[in-house]
């Protein structure tokens, strides 16, 4: 029978004994067409739900994830193209992206940091290169005022050399003039020695370094600070720097030194001059003095060539008080002694170069100032003569050193006096002084 657009089939099962059940068979009547079409509306309407929930559910993800995201980039490309730091991206959640948005604020901290320290470093190095550019022009001046000082000196002692062998000439003491120009030329050598060293360290300065460095900086200063942390030069220039000023030190230690030196020589070239003037008639002037400073300072005086040749020096200087003497005159017989000496271990050309220099009291209450070399030596010929007026042995001598030494040994109240064992064996002078003041021979 058919029921409601159905086919049904109805049955009995029976066996011999009888019935035993009863089977029911019901199918649809439908079109295969509609059956499908059926199943179309079914598909349909389940992917009109399914794109409508994805629609949904996509919505509210990009509200949690895509756009964090894209303010976080929005953030970073306003960074990269402002290259402001400060700024800082406002956390929203506390999930995986609140994490990420915390990492990208410390790195941004941290990045200010450095650019914070790159700035400071950059502002110390500038103030730095000006510091030493500064004191590099001080010591330049200062220098230069002292050369402008030893020429003026030279040119003032040039006038009173003249003044003074004019008055000489005059006077009928040519021979004091001799000993005047003798006496400063001994010192001058000093001088030159002095104004050469100082004139090869200012032409050897460092100084143009100074003016380099700066020079390539002024040339990255809009990105200074790149170059200094990026570029492998602008990395060195720290460094360098540092180097380049303890250079420059050392350079100014060593000119103040020369030029102490120097201003030391010229003050003892007006004293020998002043104290030859005094050989005119006019007496010396007895003034309280150490032996021992004296002899130090006559080494001083001495030192250039002392050095140049490698001589030891051996003191042997017994304690005694002070004493009266004059002091310029007893200077200059000293430095005398003392450059003789150098000269006469320069000559022999020996390797163990000594200057032996002692002062001892003698029975006699007088005091005793030996100088002893072990150099070239004098000939047996000769030690009658050397305290003579004009002799020398020196191929550009002129025999007024020891003479005038003699005399002014005489003035003092006391001898000098030579002994040597031979050519070869070296030589000792002896200067003997009384150590009570007495009233200078004129």
């Amino acid at each position: 029978h058919t029921d409601d657009g159905y086919f049904g089939v109805f049955r009995h099962v029976a066996d011999q004994n009888g019935p035993v059940g009863a089977v029911y068979l019901r199918a649809a009547m439908w079109h295969p067409g509609q059956e499908l079409l059926h199943y179309v509306r079914i598909v349909s309407l389940v992917s009109v739900a399914a794109l409508s929930l994805s629609v949904i559910v996509s919505s509210r993800l990009q509200g949690l994830v895509t756009a964090p995201i894209v303010r976080l980039t929005a953030a970073a490309q306003r960074i990269s193209a402002q290259r402001d730091y400060s700024l800082r991206v406002q956390k929203a959640a506390g999930d995986e992206l609140g994490t990420l948005y915390d990492e990208f604020n410390a790195m941004l901290e941290r990045v200010a940091q450095g650019e914070r320290e790159l700035q400071a470093a950059h502002d110390q190095l500038e103030s730095r290169v000006q510091q030493r550019t500064s004191q590099l022009l001080q010591t330049n001046l200062k220098l230069s005022r002292e050369v402008a000082e030893r020429q003026r000196a030279e040119q003032e002692l040039a006038i009173l050399h003249q003044k003074l062998v004019d008055a000489a000439h005059r006077a009928g003491m040519a021979e004091i003039a001799t000993d005047v120009l003798h006496n400063v030329g001994n010192v001058l050598n000093s001088v030159n020695v002095s104004c050469a060293v100082a004139a090869e360290q200012l032409r050897d300065s460092s100084a143009p370094e100074v003016e380099r460095v700066a020079r390539l900086l002024d040339e990255h200063r809009d990105q200074l600070g790149d170059f200094i942390s990026s570029d492998e030069r602008g990395q060195q220039v720290p460094h360098f720097l540092h180097l380049l000023g303890q250079q420059l030190l050392v350079e100014q230690a060593a000119l103040v030194r020369e030029i102490n030196v120097l201003g030391k020589n010229v003050d003892h070239i007006k004293d020998i001059v002043a104290m030859q003037q005094s050989y005119a008639g006019v007496s010396g002037v007895v003034e309280p003095v150490r032996l021992a400073d004296l002899l130090e300072d006559a080494v001083r005086l001495n030192a250039s060539g002392l050095e140049k040749h490698s001589i030891e020096i051996v003191r042997q200087y017994a304690p005694l008080p002070q004493m009266l003497a004059q002091k310029q005159k007893l200077l200059q017989v000293l430095v005398n002694l003392v450059q003789n000496a150098r000269d006469a271990l320069s000559e022999s050309g020996r390797l163990d170069a000594r200057l032996v220099l002692s002062i001892q009291r003698t029975a006699d209450e007088a005091v005793r100032i030996e100088v002893r070399d072990n150099g070239a030596g004098i000939p047996a010929e000769n030690m009658t003569r050397i305290f003579a007026h004009g002799f020398t042995t020196k191929q550009m001598g002129h025999g007024f050193g020891l003479h005038s030494c003699a005399n002014a040994a005489k003035e003092m109240g006391g001898r000098l006096t030579a002994t040597s064992d031979g050519v070869g064996c070296g030589a000792s002078f002896k200067l003997d002084l009384p150590l009570k003041p007495i009233e200078v021979l004129v």
